[in-house]
């Protein structure tokens, strides 16, 4: 192996040097801002997703406060005495209505003479937050005497 010729080498150093100092082609240039938009684009719609799950999250969190706000306030009715009502809980409007899902069953005592009657009610509730309506229903024991 015989070192290439000084000729040779000074001829490739002063291309080479000539071809860093011109800088960046178009078509580099071209290159790179078509790599930047794409980056860019996948990191705005990142941004634009998270902020539209964050609306959801705050919107479905204040359903589930309006309904436990709600649920709170109907736990301590008894339904066989008053069957539907409406009522305001803060910024949230509600009426409800209970209907029996189960015979009317007397309780039980050691002599057999209880005087209290239970029954399972359905309670359906509907109610208006941010102009818009919702519903939900659950399970209460109703009693009478």
């Amino acid at each position: 192996m015989s070192a290439p010729p000084m000729e040779t080498l000074t001829l490739y150093l002063a291309a080479n040097k000539t071809r860093q100092s011109r800088g960046f082609t178009l078509i580099e240039v071209v290159v790179a801002l078509a790599i930047l938009t794409a980056g860019f684009s996948v990191i705005f719609k990142l941004f634009q997703q998270s902020g539209i799950t964050a609306t959801r999250v705050v919107a479905t969190q204040q359903q589930v406060n309006a309904e436990q706000s709600v649920f709170s306030a109907l736990k301590a009715i008894n339904p066989a005495e008053t069957s539907s009502g409406r009522d305001q809980a803060g910024d949230v409007s509600y009426q409800w209505q209970s209907n029996p899902i189960s015979p009317l069953l007397q309780t039980r005592s050691s002599d057999g003479t209880s005087p209290y009657y239970v029954q399972l009610y359905k309670v359906t509730v509907e109610y208006q937050l941010n102009n818009q309506t919702n519903a939900f229903s659950f399970e209460q024991l109703g009693w009478s005497e």
